[in-house]
């Protein structure tokens, strides 16, 4: 299986760019759908959800939303 249909089995989900740290246990909240360890000028990655986060998970994790798309779009964002 190429990246390209590993990623397209999750559809559009719910992107979130981690702020001041890369993605690891603890760092984000539970359940991510996906993962993108190269998003970001400061490569701290970004994390992909089925049902959108809620403002205090946002606070918590100092996470930022990127919007609700596929992968393939998300990398054309990173570029």
């Amino acid at each position: 299986m190429t990246e390209k249909e590993f990623h397209g089995i999750f559809g559009k989900l719910h992107w979130y760019a981690l702020m001041y740290r890369g993605v690891s246990p603890g760092c984000m909240p539970n359940g991510a759908a996906d993962s993108d360890l190269s998003f970001g000028s400061k490569g701290y990655g970004a994390v992909g959800y089925r049902e959108p986060l809620t403002t205090d998970q946002l606070y918590k994790y100092e996470l930022k939303s990127i919007g609700f798309k596929n992968w393939e779009d998300l990398q054309n964002d990173r570029n």
